[in-house]
């Protein structure tokens, strides 16, 4: 429930005892432990799996697997959790996996297992953790959370050595981060799934063209303590709630482009914002803020710099609706890294 950095908790309502404090009937069965081998379990949990409504297997890593000064080697589901995932897939009873931990493991054959029904990040939700889990698998609240990293495949440890710490893929090297990363990951940053459907239009697309050394002018007047805390603009979306069910929804912007030195990142977080309980039929407005310092790129001496070209930019992962932009002028240093 806790990882290596915390307070000390008054108390830690853990899923099980969550359920049970929500009026559920609740059995519990230790299947295995997260790092083991030994099968001893399996058919206790199978038993239990085949008499419930519901089977929810919480699992994944934990401060045994992943602490400070305790890096891992291997980005799987240690030891046999999975074996025991797939057969109590098996039983035909509606599946959720609750994978805890602060990293990521590869949810591969979960996320390709259609009898999976459910597959929640619980990271290390501490004190009231279990309740905030067992309020979105029940309905009471409806997720809108976002995954806050990339899910590489098994294989990306053994195709990176822990030592290198690139983030530009290479020949050897498939790149690192959601910006720099060339390969298929198996949950991307920014993941999210929601109890509803929502549909985006552009409430306001802002300029097609902004001259750099305008936007500078404006940004040095203004009460920012810093130029790349100036504001490009304010791009406003109409977010409309399609589905059923009353839910927040995070509004992320990513910004490509080619500007600037090769190689350029895939994309980059621009901005993001959390709209609130937006009911089913209603629409509410995302503002979505761009300051100079998100969309300039960094030379090879680490400097932040706005440079001239076109840019686009799209709303979530997917790219659910897009707008182009030109920047104009000359190119122009927001921010000089220290030199020795």
């Amino acid at each position: 429930m806790q990882s290596n950095y915390h307070g000390v908790a008054p108390f830690l309502i853990s899923p099980q005892q969550a359920f049970k404090d929500a009026g559920f009937d609740v059995t519990f069965v230790n299947g295995t432990d997260i790092n083991s081998n030994s099968t001893s379990g399996f058919a206790a949990a199978l038993t239990a799996a085949g008499e419930a409504d519901v089977v929810i297997y919480a699992g994944g890593i934990d401060n045994t697997i992943e602490a400070e000064s305790r890096d891992r080697s291997e980005i799987t589901w240690p030891g046999n959790q999975l074996d025991l995932i797939s057969q109590l897939a098996s039983v035909g009873k509606p599946l959720i996996v609750l994978q805890m931990g602060g990293g990521q493991v590869d949810s591969s054959s979960l996320k390709s297992n259609d009898k999976v029904n459910a597959l929640i990040w619980g990271g290390y939700p501490g004190q009231s953790g279990g309740a905030a889990l067992v309020d979105i698998i029940t309905g009471k609240q409806s997720p809108a959370g976002r995954l806050p990293i990339t899910q590489y495949s098994a294989t990306y440890a053994s195709q990176v050595p822990m030592t290198d710490m690139t983030l530009r893929p290479s020949d050897s090297n498939p790149g690192r981060t959601y910006k720099w990363y060339t390969g298929e990951p198996v949950f991307e940053f920014g993941t999210g799934l929601h109890y509803t459907t929502f549909n985006f239009t552009w409430e306001s697309t802002g300029s097609d063209s902004y001259d750099i050394q305008d936007l500078i002018q404006v940004a040095n007047s203004s009460d920012v303590s810093h130029v790349d805390l100036g504001t490009l603009d304010t791009f406003e979306v109409t977010v409309a709630n399609t589905g059923n069910a009353t839910s927040d929804y995070v509004a992320l912007l990513f910004s490509s482009t080619t500007a600037g030195p090769s190689p350029a990142p895939l994309k980059e977080l621009v901005s993001y914002t959390r709209v609130k309980a937006v009911a089913p039929g209603q629409s509410v407005t995302a503002e979505l803020k761009v300051t100079l310092g998100s969309i300039a790129r960094t030379d090879e001496d680490g400097n932040r710099v706005l440079y001239p070209g076109s840019y686009e930019l799209q709303l979530d992962m997917n790219g659910t609706i897009k707008k182009t932009f030109t920047l104009s002028g000359s190119e122009a240093q927001l921010f000089a890294w220290p030199k020795a």
